[in-house]
């Protein structure tokens, strides 16, 4: 569908010229809906997505099932799914593309495909901009946690526009586990990051980089809009926001299996963020 957007980034930078094509038809100024606008859907998940064509499908089946049995349990339940394609080489267009099922009743699913590759934290902030949810995940394309740890982060969450805003899904309660099977090295690079994570930002959250948060929805566009670091570190930039903008955050458990094919250099990545948090 050709674009035709006039929200414009930090810098004059349109977001239209970053997108090269979405599965969905949308008027002038619509990709991102104003920021007064009512949500339409009860939960908006966005997945980013890049070079995902092996991983992601997996991942859709088993969201869209579980969010089509919530759907017939609570009748209110409705949700979209926004695959944001960080402009991969590969067909994960295509494979988000054939996941859009007629048979959903529930919600739907509305891919968006970047121009080039931006960084998770684009892409994230991309799907985050669009979305229409009273409520906005943010869930990793490789399906490392269950979807239905939703639910603990719901729980999580205060009631209407009380405190916590947030809640990041959390792998620190595996810590030991994942230190007693890694190899030394990475021990050493993941320890030292956490503690540069921590001389920096400070404060109770143990897992910054989970890739599995909830935002009540005026919030998470106002922390995505506002958003400037566009890879690996943008999480710790969210966490800083939502402390500057007086937000509360929870941390909550997650189940969390490591999955194969990951995109991410452990070396590269870690510099990257060193250098993103400097």
């Amino acid at each position: 569908a050709p674009i035709q957007v006039r929200f414009q980034e930090e810098g004059g930078k349109a977001l239209e010229s970053q997108i090269s094509r979405t599965s969905f038809q949308c008027a002038p100024g619509e990709l991102v809906p104003a920021p007064w606008k009512a949500p339409e859907v009860a939960l908006s998940v966005v997945v980013p997505a890049y070079n995902e064509e092996y991983r992601l499908p997996q991942m859709l089946d088993e969201a869209l099932a579980y969010l089509e049995s919530r759907g017939s349990d609570v009748a209110s339940f409705t949700y979209e799914v926004i695959v944001v394609d960080d402009g991969s080489s590969d067909n994960t267009y295509a494979a988000a593309l054939s996941s859009r099922d007629a048979s959903l009743q529930h919600g739907e699913v509305r891919i968006i495909k970047l121009l080039g590759n931006r960084g998770k934290g684009f892409a994230v902030r991309t799907g985050m901009l669009a979305a229409r949810g009273h409520l906005l995940l943010m869930a990793d394309a490789d399906g490392a946690t269950n979807i239905r740890d939703l639910e603990r982060l719901e729980r999580a969450l205060g009631p209407k526009d009380d405190a916590p805003h947030i809640a990041f899904g959390s792998r620190h309660h595996l810590r030991a586990e994942a230190l007693n099977k890694r190899a030394w090295y990475r021990n050493v690079l993941m320890v030292g990051f956490h503690f540069a994570v921590w001389l920096l930002v400070g404060g109770n959250v143990k897992d910054t980089q989970c890739g599995f948060k909830l935002f009540k929805a005026n919030v998470g566009k106002q922390i995505f809009a506002s958003l400037h670091l566009y890879r690996w570190a943008f999480d710790i930039e969210v966490l800083i926001l939502s402390r500057i903008l007086g937000k509360g955050v929870s941390e909550v458990p997650v189940s969390w299996v490591e999955m194969p094919g990951s995109k991410l250099n452990l070396l590269t990545g870690a510099v990257t963020m060193l250098r993103d948090m400097a």
